[in-house]
């Protein structure tokens, strides 16, 4: 099944002023088109949900290991700024 995407098309004047991208449904698109002739394309992508812990873990992973690993007792450093 083919989605059909509708297109609405503004000023960059009222682009400015308003935030019509705030309404755009998913899927939907919004096309600039200034004086000068350039032309923008906003489109609404939506994802879908997303976990903070497993994006937090790829970060992590992602993370370069740069030397030997070492216990570090962060409730110590905690009391120690607070003293």
């Amino acid at each position: 099944m083919l989605a059909v995407m509708r297109t609405k098309i503004i000023s960059g004047r009222e682009l400015r002023h308003r935030a019509p991208e705030e309404s755009l449904s998913p899927g939907e698109s919004l096309r600039v088109e200034k004086r000068d002739g350039k032309v923008f394309e906003l489109r609404r992508v939506d994802t879908g949900e997303r976990d903070i812990l497993s994006d937090l873990d790829q970060i992590i992973e992602e993370i370069p290991r740069t030397g030997p690993s070492h216990v570090t007792d962060m409730a110590s450093i905690i009391i120690e700024d607070r003293e």
